[in-house]
């Protein structure tokens, strides 16, 4: 999972002093903007239009990670660089706090977030590493205060949207919903293109296709406009939903705001 540019031994012996310039490090663009809510000074390592499941370890990345106090991540294996980064960091570098392993209840699924209970819980663990750390000023506490108050508003909105989606079935072409789907009671019928490297064979599809009619699917979810979800819709005379898993970084909008727009447009496919 090295980068070009190489690692070797060279990552664990460069910068082994390197003063901790950053608070936190965070490995996916919405554990930077639960940080960022919460008033805490952060970097992200993951690059901007990679998403964290085949983004490689770089230098950059460790050199970043080498000055942060601690590196929260989602953990599991959904960070395919994880390992590589830990050991790059070697014994004496920032501990990395996966998310899946301290989470109570453990996540039945690695994007996490998309669970809103979630999603409030791992914000309070980030608060109390801020505590243990010393960083617990004023300012991180009326952050931790205006970050509940948008927890709630994204419950309230789930909770308004639940009635008109409950029962309803739905395909995806890559299905990272079901922690969202399932607090809104809807039934998944799985993904048409679980290996996003591969297309799915003509049998799966026409599986799939059968499935989907039988249910009466309400729409299928994709990441984009063209490609197999596109097809599929068509064959089934239902909508396309274009659905942000939230899982890249988006410089314009932050992790509410950007599962604000994931519900409205779940809303916009029903009709």
């Amino acid at each position: 999972m090295l980068g070009k540019r190489g690692m070797g031994n060279s990552v664990h012996n460069s910068t082994p002093h390197s003063p901790r310039k950053y608070m936190y490090g965070a490995t996916l663009g919405v554990i930077a903007d639960w940080l960022r809510a919460l008033e805490l000074e952060s970097v992200l390592l993951q690059p901007m239009g990679a998403d964290a499941h085949e983004a490689s370890l770089t230098v950059r990345m460790v050199y970043r990670a080498r000055q942060c106090r601690r590196i929260v991540a989602i953990g599991g294996g959904l960070e395919g660089y994880l390992e590589p980064l830990r050991r790059a960091l070697g014994r004496h570098g920032p501990p990395i706090m996966e998310l899946v392993a301290v989470l109570q209840p453990p996540p039945q699924d690695l994007h996490l977030w998309l669970d809103w209970r979630q999603a409030r819980a791992s914000c309070a663990l980030i608060r109390t590493w801020a505590e243990e750390d010393g960083l617990l000023t004023p300012r991180v506490r009326q952050g931790w205060q205006r970050t509940q108050l948008r927890f709630r508003t994204l419950r309230a909105q789930v909770e308004q949207l639940r009635p008109r989606t409950q029962g309803k079935a739905y395909l995806a072409v890559h299905d990272a919903y079901r922690p969202l789907t399932r607090l809104l009671g809807m039934q998944s019928l799985g993904s048409l293109q679980p290996d996003e490297e591969h297309p799915p064979s003509l049998q799966r599809l026409r599986q799939s296709i059968a499935q989907a009619r039988q249910q009466r699917v309400v729409f299928v979810l994709s990441h984009k406009l063209s490609g197999v979800g596109a097809t599929v819709a068509r064959l089934l005379k239902v909508p396309l939903v274009l659905a942000d898993t939230l899982e890249r970084p988006d410089p314009e909008r932050d992790y509410f705001e950007r599962y604000a727009d994931l519900l409205a447009s779940l809303e916009a496919g029903l009709g």
